[in-house]
């Protein structure tokens, strides 16, 4: 079990940093290679700021999750990962993962992109997305992946990325030893 107190916050921004540096790098090279019409170099993983939550409510088929408060979630949650999906100036998607009190679990709470189907990194939202919550479980010594409350109309897709039901019916993705 890891130790709480002095450091602990800064040892989870870290890994929360590390996490997207990582994701931005699997995505280079696992990703972008086979993504037509994506220059690697315009997309960034951020954290989710104030900037990017007015973006998404610019967001032309609307905003479907409570964006507006993950400042809220943030402050009183240390360990959630946020992340920014940023293609240039376009935000193309957000994603907010948190362990809450497990230090089995990982579970991603919102995942949405930028309905507007033209753009530029339309389809790879969610496996960005799922790189940078491995990357953060892994470093928190999480054992799986949970998408809480997934949309029924893309179970689907995220069976591809390797999620699947466990026996008490959640979608999760276990993580092998690496």
């Amino acid at each position: 079990m890891r130790r709480l107190g002095k450091g602990t916050d800064l040892r989870n921004q870290t890994f929360k940093s590390d996490a997207r540096k990582l994701a931005y790098r699997a995505f280079i090279k696992k990703i972008a290679p086979f993504a037509l019409n994506v220059d690697a170099s315009n997309v960034s993983l951020e954290p989710i700021t104030a900037a990017a939550i007015e973006k998404c409510h610019l967001w032309k088929g609307g905003v479907i999750y409570p964006w507006t408060d993950i400042p809220d979630w943030k402050r009183k949650d240390a360990k959630g990962l946020d992340l920014a999906i940023w293609y240039e100036q376009n935000l193309c998607g957000l994603c907010y993962a948190t362990p809450r009190r497990s230090a089995i679990c990982l579970k991603v709470v919102l995942l949405q992109g930028d309905p507007d189907k033209s753009h530029p990194l339309r389809g790879l939202i969610a496996p960005i997305a799922v790189l940078a919550a491995d990357f953060y479980a892994r470093m928190l010594g999480c054992r799986e992946i949970e998408i809480q409350d997934p949309d029924p109309n893309v179970i689907f897709y995220y069976r591809d990325l390797g999620f699947d039901y466990d026996q008490g019916n959640r979608l999760v993705m276990y993580l092998s030893d690496q």
